[in-house]
């Protein structure tokens, strides 16, 4: 009896980019390239848009007073870093690929993706500012001091978390319904266990949210690579191995 294997896409935004791609090494690690330029040039418009220096010798100079040493990975550079990597994939994948139905496989999935990163990052930011404030608002201020950082770290790292939940349901609902009005490519697919896999960013920021320490500092640092994921997604999407 013959065996036949059925691959089943159960990943919203984030598959294998590399194993599941079609394409040979050479046209991967073009998409690769891109993608990488696409997320430097994201942190760089972003660092602008802050007032750092971009000149290699100011930033080396001081590192300390540095974009990288200084900047916290919540929504605003997050979208921006993932936006440069979206756009960054979509053209490393129209470079390697002109067929016209893979590369409109390719704005499908780069619409989804960047669904996919800004919605959770907005929910998880901006629920736990609001937690933050309703600690502030309702914790008795006579408690003792030792149980101060309770009155909004615990509030600010709950109202986070949901938010993280919340904001994959809701991206799902919304690239489903770009999915099926835009696309015209069916209904899409409840959220699966393995979503919440590409969610490093916001992980990070809901750690944040709780302790600022050395260690989420490090770990933070992480953010760009992850959102490197999403471009490679996009560059080496076609109509074979899209999300149905």
């Amino acid at each position: 009896m013959n065996i036949i294997p059925i691959k089943q896409n159960i990943s919203f935004g984030h598959n294998n980019p590399w194993s599941d791609s079609p394409y040979d090494n050479k046209k991967k690690a073009i998409v690769a390239g891109t993608t990488a330029l696409g997320v430097f040039t994201g942190m760089a418009c972003h660092a602008k848009y802050k007032g750092f220096s971009l000149n290699p010798k100011r930033m080396f100079r001081n590192i300390n007073k540095s974009y990288w040493k200084k900047i916290d990975f919540d929504d605003g550079p997050v979208i921006t870093i993932g936006a440069g990597s979206c756009l960054g994939g979509l053209a490393g994948g129209y470079l390697i690929d002109k067929d016209r139905e893979n590369r409109k496989a390719k704005k499908r999935e780069a619409l989804l993706q960047i669904t996919n990163i800004s919605l959770p990052i907005l929910t998880t930011v901006h629920l736990g500012k609001l937690g933050e404030k309703i600690g502030n608002k309702y914790w008795d201020k006579n408690r003792p001091e030792k149980l101060q950082t309770y009155r909004t770290k615990l509030p600010k790292g709950v109202f986070a978390l949901s938010g993280l939940f919340g904001g994959v349901f809701l991206a799902n609902i919304v690239a489903n319904k770009i999915n099926e009005f835009i696309f015209h490519q069916g209904k899409g697919r409840p959220v699966q266990a393995s979503d919440f896999s590409a969610h490093l960013d916001d992980f990070c920021v809901t750690a944040r949210q709780v302790s600022k320490s050395k260690i989420t500092d490090y770990v933070q640092k992480l953010v760009p690579f992850a959102l490197m994921v999403a471009g490679n997604e996009i560059g080496n999407t076609t109509v074979e191995n899209a999300d149905s």
